[in-house]
C-alpha cells in the first residue's frame, strides 16, 4: 500500500535508463570518434617525425664514435712508435745534433 507512487517512478526509469544510456554512446560514437581519430592521427605525426630525426641522430653519433675510435688506434700507435724511437735515441747516447756540437 505505501509502494505504490514506486510503480510509476520504476515505469519512468525503465524507458528514461536505456535512452539516455543510447544517446551517449551515440554521441560519443558519432561525436567523439572523429576527434580521437585526428587527435591520434597529430600525436602520430609528432612521434614519427621526432623518431626519424632522433634516429638519424643516433646513426651520426656512431659513425663520430666509430671515427674517433680509430683516430685514437692511430694515434697510440704513433706514440708507441715514439716511444720506441726515443729509447733507441737514449740507448744510443742521445740525438745526432749533440754529438755534433
Amino acid at each position: 500500500m505505501g509502494l505504490d507512487f514506486l510503480v510509476p517512478i520504476f515505469g519512468i526509469l525503465v524507458v528514461l535508463v536505456p535512452v539516455t544510456g543510447l544517446t551517449a554512446v551515440l554521441t560519443l560514437r558519432l561525436g567523439g570518434k572523429p576527434f580521437v581519430e585526428t587527435l591520434a592521427r597529430e600525436l602520430n605525426g609528432f612521434g614519427g617525425a621526432d623518431g626519424n630525426a632522433l634516429q638519424l641522430t643516433v646513426a651520426e653519433l656512431s659513425e663520430q664514435v666509430d671515427a674517433l675510435n680509430s683516430e685514437v688506434q692511430e694515434l697510440r700507435a704513433a706514440q708507441a712508435f715514439d716511444r720506441k724511437l726515443l729509447e733507441k735515441e737514449g740507448a744510443s747516447g742521445g740525438t745526432g745534433r749533440d754529438q755534433e756540437s
